[in-house]
């Protein structure tokens, strides 16, 4: 039965002119910050004594290979899960209500599914919908005069949350799990999602909905989208996995206890990166984490313009949690800043090498070279991998020939990959805070 709860939002007056103030101060901050990313490489460059951090950005690929193969020795050998542990599983689609479409058409496949769990399908989303989402066992429509410190997503989140509570299930024995309106998830996914024997958990984000077809803005914002799924692979395997703490956290397919929401909750003054201060907050209520390898399946932007907004709204997010105590413990904030410093010194020095190299500043004798071809090898080894992955969904019907030249192409595709996501940045920061959460389309 579909049960529909209207209610709607206030949003907390702000003064415009403090507004502006704030947005223009961001601005600059922004600006200067982009500065200083594009002159690490000039800096680089001009200075010799600085010439060794080129050779510590070759080797990170090398590093990152150890963190892949550490994450799946954990997994192998350390995951742990409890069937019949859980008794109820929620899978929840937050929504704008601009992807109808989409949303049905993610509950069919789930619906699809044989699936031995009980289980319900929650569809949240603003009381602007165009229609109800027959399909899901409840439809929660946000209402206009629900009050509380988040915005946006993370405001329907909170709605939701307190629904669950109302109705019993902020219990250790339910488990949420969370998707967006481009998400689809497989089987296996969810199966091993909800035997999870952890207080939160998620597996890997792989761009593989529609994957790297036309248009042409669609098909490199997919192959930017492999660093995601690498990083899923390199980092999430060992923080989540091995280390039980995360660095960076998705909402897409992120697994979670009735309990662990209810003592969380998404109540935090923020308006972007809700995942991500909700997944570092964890830790201070002494929850255990966990990671598995299985796929949820996204789709990326359908233009490089939406691939830059939607990288704006990410970044100015984690920008706000990191600077923000009350959104982000001070250990888990200077973890994520740290990544992303390592992110742009690892490009931007590698850059500079390449460049160094082809000027014969760094000779072809080179000890150092015989570390970078190593290194380089394993950068498309691994590029390769996510482009295989990408292009492996079963609803895509890809044989192992097509999947081999995706896995082709995303190795041809690397510098574009990589150009999109540092200019992504550097353009972020330039441009300032949104200020608000930027939703991009979902569909062709």
């Amino acid at each position: 039965m579909s049960v529909t709860i209207r209610t709607a939002e206030l949003k907390p007056p702000v003064h415009r002119a403090e507004h502006r103030q704030r947005q223009s101060r961001h601005r600059v901050l922004g600006v200067l910050a982009a500065l200083v990313v594009l002159a690490l490489p000039v800096l680089v460059l001009r200075l010799p004594a600085l010439r060794d951090l080129v050779y510590a950005a070759w080797l990170m690929p090398t590093a990152e290979l150890a963190l892949l193969t550490a994450g799946q020795v954990n997994f192998r050998g350390r995951y742990r899960e409890a069937p019949g542990k859980f008794t109820e599983l929620i899978i929840q689609v937050t929504t704008s209500g601009r992807e109808y479409d989409r949303v049905t058409e993610i509950i069919e496949q789930i619906r699809g599914f044989i699936l031995k769990m009980d289980y319900q399908i929650w569809v949240v989303t603003e009381p602007d919908a165009p229609a109800h989402f027959l399909m899901a066992d409840r439809t929660l429509i946000v209402p206009p005069d629900f009050s509380c410190r988040a915005s946006r997503k993370a405001r329907a989140l909170e709605y939701s949350r307190r629904i669950r509570v109302a109705d019993g299930f902020a219990r250790p024995d339910v488990k949420i799990l969370f998707v967006d309106d481009d998400v689809s998830l497989t089987q296996r996914y969810i199966e091993r999602a909800f035997d999870a024997d952890y207080d939160l958990c998620q597996g890997i984000v792989t761009p593989r909905t529609n994957y790297a077809v036309r248009p042409l803005g669609h098909f490199a914002a997919s192959h930017a989208d492999d660093i995601r799924t690498y990083s899923c692979l390199v980092y999430c395997s060992v923080f989540q996995g091995a280390l039980r703490r995360p660095l960076h956290v998705h909402g897409e397919g992120l697994a979670v206890t009735g309990t662990a929401e209810s003592l969380i909750t998404w109540d935090l003054p923020l308006v972007a990166s809700e995942d991500l201060a909700f997944g570092q907050l964890a830790r201070r209520y002494g929850l255990r984490w966990g990671w598995f390898h299985e796929y949820v399946e996204i789709t990326s932007p359908w233009s490089v313009r939406d691939m830059f907004t939607q990288r704006r709204r990410w970044l100015w997010g984690d920008l706000h949690a990191i600077w923000h105590r009350d959104v982000m413990p001070l250990p888990g904030a200077l973890l994520v800043l740290l990544k992303y410093a390592a992110g742009i010194f690892g490009l931007s020095c590698s850059a500079v090498g390449l460049y160094l190299r082809a000027r014969g500043a760094i000779p072809a004798t080179a000890g150092i070279l015989d570390y970078a071809k190593l290194s380089a090898l394993t950068w498309v080894t691994l590029f390769f991998a996510c482009g295989w992955v990408g292009a492996s969904s079963a609803k895509a019907g890809r044989d192992d020939d097509s999947r081999l030249l995706s896995g082709m192409l995303a190795v041809l595709m690397m510098p574009v990959s990589v150009v999109l996501t540092y200019g992504s940045m550097v353009i972020a920061l330039a441009r300032g805070n949104p200020g608000t959460f930027e939703v991009i389309r979902k569909t062709r």
